[in-house]
C-alpha cells in the first residue's frame, strides 16, 4: 500500500547574517582560561598531600592565629577587633577539629592567645 504524500513541511527561517555560535559556550564569569588555570593549581597546591595529625593541626592553628594577631595594637579599633573574631573564629575551628583528642594544655595556651 502506498503512503499518501505529506506535503505539510515546517520552514526555519534561515538569517545569513547571524554568526554561526561554535566553540564552548561563553561561561557566566569573565576569567580567562589560564586565569581558571592557575587558580586551580593554587587550590591544588594548598590541599594537603596526606592526612594531618594532631600536632600538625595544632601548630597550623596556632601559626595562623600568631599571624593575624601580629600587629592587632597598632590597627584601627574596628579592624583590630575584626581580625581578633577572625582569630577566635580559628580556636573554634581547631576546637571542632580536634574535640576527641585534645590535650588540654594546648586547648589553655590557643584560648590564652586568642584571649589576650
Amino acid at each position: 500500500m502506498k503512503q499518501p504524500d505529506d506535503r505539510r513541511t515546517i520552514e526555519l527561517p534561515l538569517d545569513p547574517a547571524a554568526p554561526r555560535k561554535r566553540g564552548r559556550p561563553p561561561k557566566e564569569d569573565a576569567m580567562s582560561d589560564a586565569e581558571r588555570a592557575r587558580r586551580y593549581r593554587a587550590r591544588q597546591r594548598m590541599l594537603p598531600r596526606d592526612a594531618w595529625n594532631y600536632e600538625q593541626v595544632t601548630a597550623t592553628a596556632r601559626a595562623e592565629i600568631e599571624r593575624l594577631l601580629d600587629g592587632a595594637g597598632v590597627k584601627p579599633a574596628a579592624e583590630a577587633e575584626l581580625v581578633g573574631q577572625w582569630a577566635y573564629g580559628m580556636f573554634l575551628l581547631w576546637d571542632r577539629m580536634t574535640a576527641q583528642c585534645q590535650r588540654e594544655a594546648d586547648r589553655r595556651a590557643l584560648l590564652a592567645l586568642v584571649s589576650g
